[in-house]
C-alpha cells in the first residue's frame, strides 16, 4: 500500500454506476486516504438510515438542486477537516456539473493542497448491469436506478478541458482502474 507523499484531495466525477465509490475505496486504501461519500451525507443530512431507499425522479426530493447544494457544500466541509488533520481525501459523487468540480478545485488550491478529479466511465450497458445488481444489494446507500441513466448522462457534463482530469476507464473492473488512478496522482 502507498501513502500519499504530499497532500491530496480528490473529487470523483461520472455519471451514476460508473464505478466511482469502488474507485474511490481503491485508491484510499493505496494512498492511505479517507473517503467521503456523498449518498452518506445527504442521506445524514435529510435524516434519512443510509440502508432507506429513496426511489425519487432525476432531480427530485433528496436529489433536488437545494439538497444537492447543502450535500456538496457539507462534503467538501467535512473533507477540509480532514485535511487539517493531515489526512488525504477523496469525495466520491457525481460532481456532475463544472462548477460543482470548480469550487471542489478552488478550495484546494487556496488551501495549497494537490488536487483531482477522477473521472469514472464505461459503456452504458456496463453500467446499466452495475445498477441492476447494486438495486439487489440491502448494503448499499445509493438510490439511484438504471431507469436514471439515460437522463443523468444526458445532463452530465463531462471535464473536457478542465485541469488535473484523469480519466479511469472502469469496464475491467476497480483494481485496475485504481491502480491507473494511483499512478496518475503520485507522478
Amino acid at each position: 500500500s502507498l501513502r500519499a507523499t504530499r497532500m491530496v484531495a480528490a473529487v470523483t466525477t461520472g455519471v451514476i454506476g460508473s464505478g466511482k465509490s469502488t474507485v474511490a475505496r481503491q485508491v484510499a486504501a493505496r494512498l492511505g486516504a479517507i473517503v467521503v461519500r456523498t449518498d452518506a451525507v445527504r442521506k445524514r443530512l435529510a435524516g434519512f438510515a443510509l440502508g432507506e431507499r429513496r426511489q425519487v425522479g432525476f432531480g427530485e426530493g433528496l436529489y433536488g438542486p437545494d439538497m444537492a447544494a447543502r450535500t456538496y457544500a457539507e462534503a467538501m466541509s467535512v473533507a477540509a477537516k480532514i485535511l487539517d488533520a493531515g489526512w488525504p481525501v477523496i469525495v466520491d459523487g457525481a460532481f456532475s456539473s463544472a462548477g460543482q468540480r470548480g469550487r471542489a478545485r478552488e478550495a484546494s488550491t487556496r488551501a495549497g493542497i494537490d488536487f483531482a478529479v477522477l473521472w469514472c466511465d464505461a459503456p452504458d450497458p456496463v453500467l446499466a448491469e452495475r445498477l441492476r445488481r447494486r438495486a439487489r444489494d440491502p448494503e448499499e446507500v445509493s438510490d439511484a436506478g438504471v431507469d436514471l441513466l439515460p437522463e443523468h448522462r444526458a445532463r452530465y457534463e463531462p471535464p473536457d478541458g478542465e485541469s488535473a482530469v484523469i480519466r479511469v476507464d472502469t469496464t475491467a473492473g476497480a483494481d485496475r482502474a485504481a491502480e491507473k488512478a494511483v499512478a496518475e496522482l503520485c507522478r
